[in-house]
């Protein structure tokens, strides 16, 4: 081998050393990229899962907090439709009275309501029937025992209401129908009817 070809293979041995030292170093910078976009990908995924379950935590409390909400709401309303049916129940009652103590609430609230004038009475076609005229002409009779000027007559229509009456004066009325009786006092009674209902002191 002279001269020249030595040089040539020399050159040629350098040239595939370095491209081997090149090929390796390639290698191990691809391994790092790839080791620390594995680690960047692990990290990400971890902060990712960390967020998940947070949110998960989140989600969970509100749908307690709502499912709370919504059992509070039906213990409510279950509360107040039991309460709007003992007063319904007791407007029934109270309208179903036998006919001697209803005629003696009757006369009571009548006493207590009319003014010191003459008017006009207004019941229903059931109360018309079971007090009629002899209640009003009692009433009238206890005015003037009590020495009042107040004088009611029986009115000729009839009232649409569960029991009680309207006295009128008139373009002026004073309704005493039960429901508004009863409306006028569940403010001063629902606590008692609750406590009564669901046991509360």
């Amino acid at each position: 081998m002279n001269g020249a070809e030595k040089i040539k293979e020399r050159i040629i041995d350098d040239a595939r050393k370095r491209a081997e030292k090149i090929i390796e170093d390639a290698k191990l910078e691809a391994q790092a990229i790839i080791k620390d976009a594995e680690k960047q990908a692990f990290q990400r995924v971890a902060i990712m899962t960390e967020n998940a379950k947070e949110e998960a935590v989140l989600y969970k409390q509100r749908f307690r907090a709502a499912c709370e909400m919504d059992d509070k709401k039906n213990v409510l309303k279950m509360r107040q439709d039991a309460i709007d049916e003992a007063f319904s129940a007791a407007l029934t009652e109270i309208a179903g009275l036998p006919d001697d103590k209803y005629s003696l609430f009757m006369e009571d609230v009548l006493l207590k309501a009319a003014k010191d004038e003459e008017g006009d009475i207004v019941m229903n076609k059931k109360d018309k029937q079971r007090l009629g005229k002899q209640f009003v002409d009692r009433v009238n009779a206890k005015f003037r025992t009590m020495g009042k000027k107040a004088m009611l007559k029986l009115a000729e229509e009839d009232l649409s209401s569960c029991g009680g009456f309207v006295i009128r004066y008139g373009e002026m009325e004073i309704n005493c129908t039960l429901e508004v009786l009863l409306n006028m006092a569940r403010p001063n009674l629902e606590a008692e009817v609750a406590a009564i209902l669901f046991g509360e002191q």
